[in-house]
């Protein structure tokens, strides 16, 4: 049985839709919480607005509550992450954007937390309806972009001239000919640091495949 929202919750949706402004949902959000969303975390941190387990599912939000849900470096430490995007996709309503961050299977970063469990490329996450096995989730998501993110970009005063130049050739590379520098530059460049997905939640008839 799907569990009614969380009190806290309650009142933070109703203020967000009387001032005409977005519920957001910031799933397992740490010290960093998007602006202006609810946040959720394991551990009730500073800024956090309710602690919850995420392994503890159903989630205490309705269904069809949020306009926008985010992950930060969420999903790798999940060995299993249908059931967490499932969940994603009940909180959705039609059409919400689900934003994405998560070490892609390439980098130095993906590996060197031992509380990671998986990584991902850039056509993970076609599998939740722009394929043809995704009956093993009720999940339905369409992509509506991914972009690899190289390390080094836009790095501070301790990278000099020559490294940002570099990094901005790289990424240059990343954003132009991804199947290319996935498949083949990322070991040249010694990894990709981040995939940025943008995810929308599809709630309707099954997605149209426009898989490469």
């Amino acid at each position: 049985m799907v569990q009614l929202a969380n009190p806290s919750f309650a009142a933070y949706e109703q203020t967000r839709r009387t001032a005409g402004q977005p519920v957001i949902l910031d799933l397992a959000c740490g010290f960093r919480k998007v602006p202006g969303a609810f946040g959720v975390d394991a551990r009730l941190l500073p800024g956090v607005d309710l602690a919850h387990d995420l392994n503890d599912r159903p989630y205490p939000f309705p269904e069809n509550c949020a306009d926008e849900i985010h992950l930060n470096h969420v999903l790798e430490h999940f060995e299993n992450p249908l059931p967490i995007m499932e969940e994603v996709w009940r909180l959705a309503r039609a059409n919400s954007k689900v934003a994405i961050r998560t070490p892609h299977y390439s980098g130095i970063y993906a590996w060197r937390d031992p509380t990671h469990r998986r990584c991902f490329t850039t056509e993970s996450f076609r599998y939740f309806g722009e394929n043809e096995y995704s009956y093993y989730t009720t999940a339905r998501f369409r992509v509506v972009h991914v972009r690899m993110k190289y390390f080094i970009e836009g790095g501070g005063e301790a990278w000099r001239g020559p490294y940002r130049v570099w990094a901005r050739a790289v990424q240059w590379l990343l954003d132009r000919h991804p199947t290319f520098s996935e498949r083949f530059a990322c070991y040249v460049v010694g990894g990709i640091d981040e995939l940025h997905v943008m995810l929308e939640a599809v709630k309707g008839p099954p997605v149209t495949s426009d898989a490469r």
